[in-house]
């Protein structure tokens, strides 16, 4: 194996690659990169057997082959040279040599044989997307995914493709978030997968990653599933993510949306944030981290009580359409899903204080985020 690459495509990609290598393994070859140079290419791939990563970039190398790094020392060194260095990579006699105007360095390497990896398999087309709506999607429902493995399910983004449509929702025992988006390919029938949330966010940071966004002439991202249906492929440029599928029945979360409200209040989002910011001081503190939110005549009156160490009453004004509302939430929930409202202003609807309310965006009609109330100590 010897090559010349660029310093600046070499950290980009061992980077990129290494995201999913836990060093930790107990496999050794999990604690490594994959370098495979064959004629015109070189593959950098990184695994943790759930989730494979490989980057591909292209070159003329003096010699192809096949060997394996340790993940973290070669990106921290790599991660030193300058990016406009020219790098010199070559391997013999069970080393890796590293060579530019500033040094060199060597790594022992590791056989490749038994190196894990995702089988290229028939597989078929679920979606296409452009990046940024890709992007878009991952962020208003990832965050929404349960956190622990108590029930795996819900640690992925369910993802439901019919014909153009895709529709994307997460939830865990408090909150739901929804949205859909037009695939620039058709799927042939209806198709429901899980996708690890973890695995949709590396796709989300390839994406928004400045170089590959340099060098991506089309910003597109194409989901495959394998034709054994245990994992997919995702596929943005010269990078490739696969990812095992999460078994099991998904929660029929339907059955939990409003399908009607009472009340319909549209308030400026950012008002609405600095106003909790500081409620946010004391509720944090309080019970279930509770604030309650009074909506009448025209006014949102939010409040937060902390037995022996004191309160907070905060007022904006708001426009409200039907009945007056007292409702409670925790008031992480509630700023997550401001947070992430791109609009000047934000919806909520709601029926009464003890039924879930929905969180719309005006500007995306496709998309809305449900959060189960707290209860009201009245």
């Amino acid at each position: 194996m010897e090559f010349k690459i660029s310093a600046e495509v070499l950290s980009t990609y061992v980077n990129i690659a290494s995201k999913v290598v836990n060093a930790k393994a107990n496999l050794p070859l999990l604690n490594n990169l994959l370098l495979d140079v064959g004629k015109n290419a070189i593959r950098i791939t990184g695994t943790d057997l759930e989730i494979q990563i490989t980057a591909t970039a292209q070159l003329h190398p003096k010699e192809s082959g096949k060997t394996s790094v340790n993940a973290k020392l070669f990106s921290q060194y790599i991660n030193t040279l300058p990016k406009t260095e020219t790098v010199e990579i070559s391997q013999e006699k069970g080393n890796l040599k590293v060579s530019s105007k500033v040094g060199s360095a060597e790594f022992t390497t590791r056989d490749t044989d038994d190196y894990p990896l995702f089988e290229e398999e028939d597989s078929e087309i679920l979606f296409s997307l452009q990046g940024e709506v890709f992007a878009s999607m991952i962020d208003k429902t990832a965050f929404a995914c349960a956190k622990d493995d108590i029930r795996p399910i819900l640690t992925g983004i369910n993802v439901e493709i019919e014909k153009e449509l895709v529709t994307m929702v997460a939830l865990d025992t408090f909150r739901l978030s929804k949205v859909t988006a037009t695939s620039q390919s058709s799927y042939g029938g209806k198709k429901q997968v899980v996708i690890p949330s973890v695995a949709a966010e590396q796709v989300v940071r390839v994406i928004r990653d400045s170089y590959v966004a340099s060098v991506t002439e089309q910003p597109v991202v194409t989901c495959k599933l394998a034709k054994n249906g245990n994992f997919v492929k995702f596929e943005y440029g010269d990078i490739s993510i696969f990812a095992r599928l999460i078994e099991g029945e998904y929660p029929a979360y339907k059955a939990v949306i409003p399908v009607a409200h009472q009340s319909e209040i549209t308030v400026t989002k950012a008002a609405w944030l600095e106003s909790l910011k500081r409620v946010g001081v004391f509720a944090t503190s309080a019970i279930g981290q509770k604030v309650v939110l009074n909506f009448s005549d025209g006014k949102l009156v939010m409040e937060s009580q902390v037995p022996e160490i004191g309160n907070i009453r905060e007022e904006i004004s708001v426009t409200q359409e039907g009945e007056p509302l007292k409702i409670a939430f925790q008031v992480k929930f509630l700023m997550d899903i401001l947070n992430l409202v791109s609009d000047e202003t934000v919806v909520f609807r709601a029926t009464t204080k003890v039924a879930p309310g929905v969180f719309i965006q005006p500007s995306l009609d496709t998309f809305l985020h449900i959060l189960m109330p707290l209860k009201l100590d009245d």
